[in-house]
């Protein structure tokens, strides 16, 4: 503080202050407690008596602290990292309803915060990459506009009216030709890596099997489930993604709210890669087994 603050007092402070520094020094090398209780003393009380007033108050020092690590959590959350709860099935078996996991929002560049305008691209999303993205409403409402009636209600509405986040998988890059027939996915004329792992009785009416099946998609392997054709996710017509756009799916293949309904994602929109489980709950309680579990 004195070094600090010298030029701002007095020349009889800065000598009363350098005197009982150095009383205190010497006290701190000798052996006796007693005078070095008295020195530390005339010390704190020179302190008091002539820089009290630059001290910072305790509140002040609380203030800057809590503001700090504020900025830095806002910082952090902008540019680095991000918390993202799952709010529905669509990523069945992957991720369940109530995992909070993180997001790397370095995965693939740097945007400005709260906005879809990126800074930097270090990459572009793999095939399988598991993104978080801000739902593209102008884009979706428009591709809606393109679909039967029938089709139509396959979209949250209030997905149409205020921004929010989807979780899916990537499964087309600009260019790619995508088709899906019979529950598996053809890429520019070849088929995904598929292996059916169960079967078992359906709880969906109209569907008496629920299926699920591993797939390969670049390096990534995860599980997808499925019960049966259903007519609003119909996509036995090959789509061609565009160029700057994904197209992503939910594990859940047929309970997934996805660019089989609403259309592509545009890159500038995707917030990031999904990391890891770093906590996971239901109704029953804490679900032990998921937390940690990194996301494939």
């Amino acid at each position: 503080m004195l070094s600090k603050h010298e030029r701002r007092l007095s020349e009889e402070s800065v000598a009363s202050l350098k005197a009982a520094l150095a009383a205190t020094d010497e006290a701190l090398g000798g052996d006796d407690e007693q005078a070095l209780s008295e020195a530390l003393r005339k010390l704190d009380n020179d302190v008091d008596a002539r820089m009290g007033h630059l001290r910072k108050s305790v509140a002040r020092e609380y203030a800057e602290s809590i503001g700090l690590a504020v900025v830095f959590a806002l910082l952090l959350r902008a540019f680095v990292v991000e918390a993202f709860i799952i709010p529905s099935a669509s990523m069945v078996p992957t991720l369940q309803e109530g995992d909070r996991l993180f997001v790397n929002k370095g995965s693939y560049g740097v945007r400005i915060p709260f906005t879809t305008t990126r800074l930097i691209d270090f990459a572009t999303p793999d095939r399988g990459d598991v993104v978080v993205f801000v739902f593209p409403r102008k884009e979706a409402r428009e591709h809606i506009e393109t679909l039967p009636p029938h089709q139509r209600g396959c979209v949250d509405p209030a997905s149409l009216r205020e921004e929010k986040d989807y979780i899916k998988r990537v499964v087309g890059l600009p260019g790619d030709k995508i088709k899906m027939v019979n529950n598996k996915i053809y890429i520019n004329g070849e088929a995904i890596k598929t292996k059916a792992i169960d079967r078992e009785p359906s709880d969906r009416h109209g569907y008496p099997f629920l299926t699920r099946q591993v797939e390969t998609s670049g390096e990534h392997v995860y599980t997808t489930q499925h019960y049966g054709r259903d007519a609003n996710f119909a996509t036995d017509k090959e789509v061609v993604v565009r160029d700057g756009h994904v197209l992503v799916m939910g594990d859940n293949r047929d309970n997934s709210s996805d660019s089989r309904c609403w259309g592509q994602v545009p890159m500038s929109n995707i917030k990031g890669k999904a990391m890891f489980i770093w906590f996971s709950s239901d109704s029953t309680g804490v679900r032990w087994e998921r937390i940690g579990k990194f996301i494939d």
